[in-house]
Order: structure tokens, then C-alpha cells, then sequence
């Protein structure tokens, strides 16, 4: 039986867990769900095909990276050489009906074209507004380099802690193994993004993205890594190249070269009052911590990053 058909055994699972992790319940709910959806993945014939990415994927699956709350699911699906724009989208759509299941699912129109599928998928309607999920399946973005890693449900943490295997078996609970992109690409794809939307004026939808830089910099992976000038040249170009045709394919961001240098400097301008005051609430808003954020460290970060990209000619 799954958990959720359960309804008075998974509440009280919630809470349980809540309070052990000392997190919100909505939090738990959330996160249940999506685990359970990324389990159809596991379980489908295009789990080798797919890779989770995002701030999910790094909550999710590289513990102690970043402590925030999860809000979408966000994959790649790797398509065949060959597969024209017709056949990538309806693979796209056939995935994403493997990933829904039995869920609901409303389709965002304005972010759906042969090589993007986005939907709000949730599976009560008594909760929709707390467990609905942004689900973004796309296929222009190059998720390289990326590797298997595993993840599971905090209900699940929880239930082992308990040592309850026997609940775990009863309610098809399961650890989860699959692609997922490397914590230095997906920490390259943060600091592209916070450069375009700050140029294009939407930074305030997204000052999530400033936290999770700042932690990953904080990370003796993200540190080699930004010491490794070769791989850090040849992952920033990667990234540039897909930048520019994701960018291309969903026509936006008019006016702006993601192929430019980084130039911290002229574009810091765009780091608003009301971004840092933003930012110095998140832990209010979205942070498992209930430490105020110091938004000093996120201008000594940027501009760190500024000088390293700019002696590798980036």
C-alpha cells in the first residue's frame, strides 16, 4: 500500500517526523511527494536517460550542501542524436505521464515547446496548495558531467531511525538510485542564472539561487573545483553554449548574451535593496536555519567568483 492511502497513518508520519528533524510539517508532506515521483522515474525504462538537477537535486542528494526547503523537480531528459524537435516532445510527454501517475497535473502553458514540459503535479486536493510540485522536464540543456547518486524520503530517515523496516516494506517505501548532475555543474548553472536574471530584472523570484551559491562555496568540492582553471574554462563554456539555446527555445531573455563575460562588476548595480532584504529573510521564508543570512558574504563571494572567472578569460 502507499503511505498516502493511508491517510491517518501518514499524517501522523508527518508529524512524527517533523518534530524529530525539527522541520515543518508542510516541508515533509512536500518532500514525500517528491521523492515519490522521482520513484517512478526509478522504476521507469527512462531512468538512464534522465538527470535531476537544480536546488532539489543538491538538497536531495549531496547532504549538507545547502538547507532549504525543496519546491520542484527540475530534469533533463538526454535525447538520441537523431530525434527530431516532434519526437523529443512527445517523449518528453511521455515521461512526464510516468512521473505524474496518478497525480493531478495542470500543464503551464507558457513553458511548454517540443524540448520543455512544465506542470504543477500534486495528489490531494485537500492539500493541493501544499503539495503541489513544479515538475520541469526539458531537453536542451547539456546535463554533463553527472553520476548516480541515492536519496530517499525524510519519512523514510525517519522510519529507519525507528528501525522500522517492516513499515517501510508495508508502505513500498525505497531508496532511490539515479542521474543526477554533478554538484560543480550544477554549481556553474547558479551562478549563469543569477547573472541573467539580475540582467533581466526577475532576480527577485529567485534569491534561492544566491543562497545556494554562497553555501556551495563554502564546499571543499566547489572550492577544488573553482581552483581546477581547465575544468572550471571548459564547464562554464558548456554551460554558455546550452545557456544559449535553452535561451533561444523558450525566447526569452531578450537583449542578453549568456556567451559574455561574467563582469561582476557591472551588473552588481542590479543587487537591489529590496534582493538583500530578501535575502536576509530567507530564513524566515525558506531555510531549515533560523540564522539571519549576512548579505556582506554574498558580495565578497560574487566577487571572488568575478576574479577567478576573469583569469581564465570568462
Amino acid at each position: 500500500m502507499n503511505l498516502h492511502h493511508n491517510e491517518e497513518i501518514f499524517e501522523e508520519l508527518i508529524q512524527l517526523t517533523a518534530k524529530h528533524y525539527n522541520l515543518p510539517s508542510n516541508a515533509v508532506r512536500k518532500d514525500y511527494f517528491i521523492t515519490r515521483i522521482l520513484s517512478h522515474l526509478q522504476n521507469s525504462p527512462y531512468v538512464n536517460q534522465v538527470v535531476f538537477k537544480g536546488g532539489t537535486s543538491l538538497s536531495k542528494c549531496y547532504p549538507g550542501s545547502i538547507e532549504r526547503f525543496s519546491e520542484d523537480i527540475d530534469l533533463t531528459y538526454i535525447p538520441e542524436d537523431d530525434m527530431s524537435n516532434k519526437q523529443v516532445s512527445k517523449q518528453l510527454k511521455a515521461i512526464e505521464r510516468v512521473l505524474v501517475g496518478s497525480g493531478n497535473v495542470e500543464k503551464i502553458g507558457a513553458e511548454r515547446n517540443d524540448r520543455n514540459k512544465s506542470s504543477y503535479v500534486w495528489f490531494t486536493d485537500e492539500h493541493k496548495e501544499i503539495e503541489r510540485i513544479k515538475l520541469e522536464i526539458g531537453s536542451s540543456v547539456r546535463p554533463h558531467p553527472y553520476s548516480i547518486r541515492q536519496l530517499q524520503s525524510y519519512i523514510q530517515d525517519f522510519l529507519e531511525h525507528m528501525d522500522e523496516s517492516e513499515a517501510i516494506e508495508e508502505f513500498q517505501l525505497e531508496k532511490l538510485r539515479i542521474n543526477v548532475l554533478s554538484i560543480e555543474r550544477t554549481f556553474v548553472d547558479k551562478i549563469l542564472s543569477i547573472k541573467r536574471h539580475a540582467m533581466c530584472g526577475t532576480l527577485h523570484e529567485k534569491v534561492r539561487h544566491i543562497y545556494d551559491v554562497v553555501k556551495l562555496s563554502e564546499m571543499k568540492e566547489v572550492k577544488s573545483f573553482l581552483e581546477d582553471k581547465e575544468n572550471l574554462k571548459n564547464n562554464i563554456q558548456i554551460t554558455k553554449q546550452t545557456d544559449a539555446i535553452y535561451l533561444e527555445k523558450r525566447n526569452t531573455a531578450k537583449g542578453y548574451n549568456p556567451e559574455d563575460d561574467y563582469d561582476f562588476i557591472t551588473w552588481k548595480v542590479k543587487l537591489s535593496n529590496d534582493i538583500k532584504a530578501s535575502y536576509e529573510d530567507l530564513h524566515n521564508t525558506l531555510l531549515y536555519t533560523n540564522q539571519k543570512q549576512d548579505w556582506s558574504k554574498v558580495e565578497r563571494v560574487f566577487a571572488h567568483i568575478n576574479q577567478t572567472l576573469l583569469e581564465i578569460g570568462e
